[in-house]
């Protein structure tokens, strides 16, 4: 016997209206002699949903059509032989050894500076002397230790021990904004409790307990969620920003002389080391992301309405230029990419401003203020015209016309960049208050993300009042976030920082970046391997969410070690090499354990 999947859709309209992507199609599941192809269960299937053997259709007055029939493949080995899977392996082996030698490499080349240091003490003055103290060892001593390779450097950029040791590290600089970690990382847990549930609709047996569920009081926290990725947006403003003013400070010296060259490479070393940075790893789990939805589309009893098989393979481009949130969500390979997209956008934008801020900054400033104003009226407008309400279904449904495209989003980014210049310019993160001042700043802004998070609440609005808060919303989200930050950095929260400053947090933060390109795919791979669907519970939400976040984080941590630190360590060292090729360059901004897109 094998067995097989049948999807036909239907136009019955008695059943409650979600507009799932899902919900006109029923998924039916046939024991079949294993000798039958696809061909002959659907001829079967077509000749009994057309003919008279099924009485529901006339009593109920119902029409289907069968659109799928697949026969789930038993034998795995064919995965094995897709030319993706083939490369993908290839890539993954070369990897594997390059990080066995550069931890080899980079073991020994440790322990045999320390001989020559210890050594070299013990000749001096009879104390041993370990690598944590190198820099009190005269400079001479240092000459005696042996020169690295360009080869040795690059090996070394894949070493698993320096990578683990990096990550771990929780020592950051004294003008590191230390709560910027504890924010990115409690803004990743709601990314990632989000996407569990958002994923698991396509395998949920009831479908309207989970809408009763969501519009309890509280739980807006996660159906009005896509304030997570406004969090994400400000930050990411912010930092971009903030470390281009705290390495340049180029409001110092107004009257130095513009060379316009030097902006334009400045710009374009800027966009390609972050290109260089968040390219490769990403590339590498669009491919895993791909073969992952292949296989489960050949094997499981379920459907995913996340066509990434079929997508990636034709739409892969977009991704790798940054641009596939311009397109609608049917076509994008990796749908929540779309965040990556958008970021990469704006960086793009906002990079120019800043860059020309240091020659005509009342043209930037006003350029800022501009686009604020272009995303509130944009959104405001679009909601207004198509009588968008924004239900739990709603959102969904219009993705393509109001979540995804930049001049809808730009609002926390911009943000986070006003921020930003007046944290670091303005208030050189110093800012005195008077308890009462402090305390009345405290409540606005609380209940303004308050208002934000649960104005939604029965979804009683009108089509006007829907238009104003989808305009205004995420703009006002990013100022409510603007003043946690700069209380912060300014001393006048001292406990919420101390909080967000944990060191605990510090490596959690860093792996951020994979865990949210992970966590979709951790999640769809555990829904479509149980081969039944779900029902929904409390108790079961909540269970998959805690899952769904360890596996997510600890798959993020191997990716970082093997994937994302590699990477961004050689382009640090490529990007060296040209700069020093150039004669008396402007310094390039710093970058720190602060510089993520996520």
């Amino acid at each position: 016997m094998g067995f097989a999947m049948v999807h036909i859709r239907h136009n019955s309209t008695l059943q409650r209206h979600t507009q799932l992507p899902l919900e006109w199609t029923i998924q039916l599941g046939l024991c079949v002699p294993h000798s039958c192809t696809d061909n002959d269960i659907l001829a079967l299937a077509e000749k009994y949903f057309n003919g008279d053997y099924f009485e529901e259709k006339y009593i109920y007055n119902i029409s289907m059509q069968v659109v799928e029939v697949k026969k789930l493949i038993d034998n795995n080995l064919w995965l094995l032989e897709l030319p993706k899977t083939i490369a993908f392996s290839v890539i993954l082996a070369t990897i594997f050894f390059l990080a066995i030698g550069g931890t080899i490499y980079d073991v020994k080349r440790y322990n045999l500076n320390k001989r020559i240091l210890t050594g070299y003490n013990v000749a001096c003055n009879g104390k041993s002397t370990s690598l944590t103290t190198v820099e009190l060892v005269p400079k001479s001593s240092m000459d005696e230790l042996p020169r690295q390779s360009s080869l040795g450097e690059i090996l070394q950029c894949f070493s698993i021990y320096s990578n683990i040791k990096n990550l771990v590290k929780t020592k950051l600089s004294t003008d590191t904004v230390g709560c910027i970690h504890g924010l990115r990382f409690l803004s990743m847990l709601w990314v990632v409790a989000v996407h569990s549930l958002f994923y698991q609709a396509d395998y949920i047996k009831n479908v309207p307990f989970v809408y009763r569920l969501s519009e309890d009081f509280m739980a807006q926290i996660l159906s009005n969620s896509s304030y997570c990725v406004d969090s994400y947006l400000f930050l990411s403003g912010f930092l971009v920003a903030y470390l281009y003013f705290k390495s340049k400070n180029p409001y110092e010296q107004p009257n130095k002389p513009i060379s316009y060259l030097v902006k334009i490479r400045e710009y374009i070393m800027m966009w390609i080391n972050r290109y260089c940075r968040l390219t490769p790893p990403y590339m590498m789990i669009l491919i895993f992301t791909n073969i992952v939805y292949t296989f489960y589309r050949e094997t499981s009893s379920l459907t995913s309405s996340e066509r990434a098989d079929i997508a990636c393979d034709k739409y892969w481009w977009r991704n790798l230029l940054y641009i596939n949130n311009l397109y609608p969500r049917k076509e994008m390979c990796m749908s929540w990419s779309w965040y990556l997209s958008l970021d990469t956008q704006l960086f793009t934008v906002t990079t120019l401003l800043l860059i020309l801020s240091t020659v005509v900054f009342k043209l930037s400033a006003a350029a800022v203020v501009s686009l604020i104003l272009t995303t509130i009226i944009a959104t405001a407008w679009k909601c207004y015209s198509i009588g968008y309400i924004p239900t739990m279904d709603e959102q969904l449904v219009q993705m393509d016309a109001i979540y995804d495209l930049p001049w809808n989003r730009m609002g926390p980014y911009l943000i986070g960049v006003v921020t930003a210049y007046i944290l670091k310019v303005k208030l050189d993160n110093k800012l005195t208050l008077t308890k009462k001042m402090r305390i009345s700043l405290w409540t606005i802004f609380s209940a303004l993300n308050i208002w934000i998070l649960f104005t939604l609440y029965t979804r009683q609005l009108s089509v006007e009042f829907s238009a104003m808060y989808m305009g205004v919303s995420r703009t006002l989200w990013g100022v409510g976030l603007a003043w946690i930050l700069i209380a912060c950095c300014t001393g006048n929260a001292r406990a919420l920082d101390k909080l967000l400053s944990f060191r605990g947090f510090i490596p959690l933060s860093r792996i951020t970046y994979c865990a949210y390109l992970l966590n979709p795919v951790m999640a769809n791979m555990i829904y479509q391997s149980a081969e039944s669907a779900f029902e929904a519970s409390l108790a079961e939400l909540t269970f998959t969410i805690l899952g769904i976040t360890l596996i997510s984080f600890y798959a993020a941590f191997l990716s970082f070690v093997m994937l994302e630190s590699p990477f961004i360590l050689l382009t640090k060292i490529v990007l060296r090499k040209m700069s020093t090729r150039k004669p008396q360059p402007e310094p390039k901004p710093q970058t720190d354990d602060n510089d993520k897109a996520i």
